[in-house]
């Protein structure tokens, strides 16, 4: 029961990510997300394995990866993406859609291991298409990667399925590897935004050898 609610809530907070224009809120969302996220090792199979990941997990995208992002959003000044490649209607229409397409895709599969709930894949998938669409509909730099860690939060789950045979040094690995490409991505959007006065992706086609 626990973990379907956390699973759900999952979900819902990736559509209200998609919804929303305020970078400072989205940042907050994404670390709920990965709060509740931390939780689900732990519902999943208890143990030191699981708490250890889920201490992880805090660490890096509960505090240090929304630290960073806030400080690049002061450091740039921006507040809000205005004008999104897809409308913020159009876009929570097609996460829906995504949404629905991932549960009938995780009903069609035949997964070699037990799922410990019927919640688990949908959900994973729906974060990964969720995180996806973020990362290809807006232009603002700091919402791409918000999208990248969004998508990183489906795989999250979706490895969770060999949480008992997965070895704990790759996945701490994982999530280090992780937290240097947020790190170097601030400092990337910090240079666009130096460069051009705009942290909009859109601007890197300006460049020139």
């Amino acid at each position: 029961m626990w973990l379907e609610l956390a699973l759900i809530s999952i979900i819902f907070l990736g559509i209200v990510i998609l919804g929303n224009n305020r970078l400072a809120t989205t940042i907050q969302l994404f670390a709920l997300q990965s709060f509740i996220l931390s939780t689900t090792p732990w519902l999943i199979h208890p143990g030191l394995h699981a708490v250890i990941m889920a201490g992880v997990t805090i660490l890096l995208k509960v505090i240090l990866m929304p630290t960073l992002l806030f400080w690049a959003i002061r450091h740039v000044s921006i507040r809000r993406e205005v004008r999104p490649l897809i409308g913020y209607g159009t876009t929570l229409l097609l996460g829906g859609f995504l949404i629905g397409m991932a549960f009938l895709i995780s009903s069609k599969l035949d997964l070699p291991v037990r799922e410990t709930s019927n919640l688990l894949v949908p959900s994973a998938f729906s974060i990964m298409m969720i995180g996806f669409l973020l990362l290809v509909s807006r232009f603002k730099a700091i919402t791409q990667v918000i999208g990248y860690l969004v998508m990183e939060n489906g795989i999250f789950l979706f490895a969770l399925l060999l949480l008992e045979k997965t070895p704990l040094l790759v996945e701490m690995g994982i999530l280090l590897d992780i937290f240097v490409g947020v790190l170097v991505m601030g400092i990337v959007v910090n240079h666009i935004n130096q460069e051009f006065g705009s942290a909009n992706t859109i601007n890197l086609i300006n460049l020139r050898e």
